[in-house]
C-alpha cells in the first residue's frame, strides 16, 4: 500500500510539473527550450557535463572525510551518485537517498549501522548549512537589485527563509550543547539497554564530528563551499555559452534560487526551476529565453549524473538480492 500510495504521488507531482513546464515554455515560446537541447550535444554540453560529475565528486569527498574508514573515493562515489538519483528523481521519498546510501555502505562495507546513518546525518547537516547561507546572501541581493519586490513575495520568502533557518540553528545548539535528547526520551519510555541504543550511538558520533577543535570538521565546510564553487562556475559557464556575461552576486542569486527550487518535491525540478528561473531572470533584467535554455541545461547535466547513479543504484539492488538468494540456498 505504502509503495502505491508512492507511486500515485510520484505521477502526480510529475503531471504537475509538466504542466508548469507547458506553462512556461507557452509563455516564454518553446525555440529557447529546443535550442538548448543542440547546445547540450555539442562540446559546451560535455564541460556541462563535467562540471556535474565535478560537484557529485566533491560531495562524495566530503562524504569521504567524514566516514574516516578506508574506503575507495569511488565507491564512495557510486554510493553517492546513487542516492543522489533517488532524490533527484523521488523527491517525494522522504530520507530515501539519506537511507539508501547509510544502508548500502553497511552493506558493502560493514562499518556499523551507527557510524553509517551519523555520517550521512552529519553530511547533510553540513550541506545545508552551506546551502541556506548562500540562500540567504543570494535572495537578498536579489531584493537588493530589483529594489521594490512585491510584499506578497517579501512575506513569503522571508517565512520560508526564516522558518528554515530556525530549524538549522536549533540543530546547531542541540549539537553544540551535546545535551541528549535522544537519552530523555529512552529513560521516559523505560528502555533500560539504552546504552546500546543504534540511536544513542549515532547522536553520539554527530556530537563528537560537530567539535570546533575537529579537523575533519572544517574540512567539511571548506568541501561545501568548493562545491558551491563549482555550482556557480557551472551556472556562470550555462549562462555565459547563451551569450550573456554575469558577475559573481548575479551568479550566486540565481543559484540560490536554484536551491529553492529543489526543495519542491517534483523529480528533476521540472517545470518549478523554469517558473522560478524566469521570474529571477526577468527581475535580473535578462532575457526570459535564456532562463528556460539555462534551467534545461542545468537540468541535462544532472539528469546524466542521476541516470548514472541510477544504473548503479539497480545493480546494488541486483547484487543485494542475488548475496541474500545465495545465503538462503547454503
Amino acid at each position: 500500500m505504502k509503495i502505491l500510495n508512492t507511486g500515485i504521488l510520484f505521477l502526480l507531482s510529475i503531471l504537475f510539473g509538466i504542466l508548469i513546464f507547458i506553462y512556461v515554455g507557452n509563455a516564454i515560446g518553446w525555440e529557447a527550450i529546443l535550442n538548448s537541447f543542440n547546445i547540450f550535444l555539442s562540446k559546451e554540453g560535455l564541460l556541462i557535463i563535467f562540471l556535474s560529475f565535478l560537484i557529485a565528486l566533491i560531495g562524495a569527498l566530503r562524504w569521504k572525510t567524514i566516514i574516516k574508514e578506508k574506503i575507495s573515493l569511488f565507491d564512495l562515489f557510486k554510493i553517492y551518485t546513487a542516492g543522489f538519483s533517488i532524490q533527484y528523481f523521488f523527491p517525494m521519498i522522504l530520507f530515501g537517498s539519506e537511507a539508501f546510501r547509510a544502508s548500502f555502505l553497511e552493506h558493502k562495507n560493514k562499518i556499523g549501522w551507527d557510524k553509517a546513518l551519523a555520517s550521512v546525518i552529519i553530511e547533510r547537516i553540513v550541506e545545508w548549512t552551506v546551502n541556506l547561507l548562500v540562500i540567504l546572501i543570494g535572495v537578498l541581493y536579489f531584493f537588493y537589485e530589483i529594489q521594490k519586490p512585491s510584499e506578497s513575495l517579501i512575506l513569503i520568502l522571508s517565512i520560508s527563509i526564516f522558518f528554515i533557518f530556525f530549524i538549522l540553528v536549533v540543530v546547531y545548539i542541540y549539537i553544540f550543547k551535546k545535551n541528549s535528547f535522544v537519552r530523555k526520551i529512552l529513560l521516559k519510555i523505560g528502555k533500560k539497554d539504552f546504552k546500546e541504543s543504534v540511536i544513542l550511538k549515532i547522536e553520539k558520533r554527530v556530537f563528537e564530528y560537530f567539535n570546533l577543535r575537529n579537523i575533519n570538521l572544517w574540512k567539511g565546510y571548506f568541501f561545501s563551499f568548493l562545491k558551491i564553487f563549482v555550482m556557480l562556475l557551472r551556472v556562470w559557464f550555462i549562462v555565459l555559452i547563451l551569450d550573456h556575461f554575469l558577475y559573481f552576486m548575479p551568479s550566486l542569486s540565481i543559484l540560490s534560487f536554484s536551491f529553492l527550487g529543489t526543495m519542491v518535491p517534483i523529480p528533476t525540478a521540472l517545470g518549478v526551476q523554469e517558473l522560478i528561473q524566469s521570474f529571477v531572470f526577468g527581475n535580473l533584467n535578462i532575457n526570459l529565453g535564456v532562463s528556460s535554455s539555462f534551467s534545461m541545461l542545468l537540468r541535462a547535466g544532472e539528469v546524466i549524473v542521476s541516470l548514472f547513479g541510477f544504473v548503479l543504484f539497480f545493480k546494488a539492488g541486483f547484487d543485494f538480492l542475488k548475496n541474500k538468494i545465495y545465503k538462503n540456498e547454503k
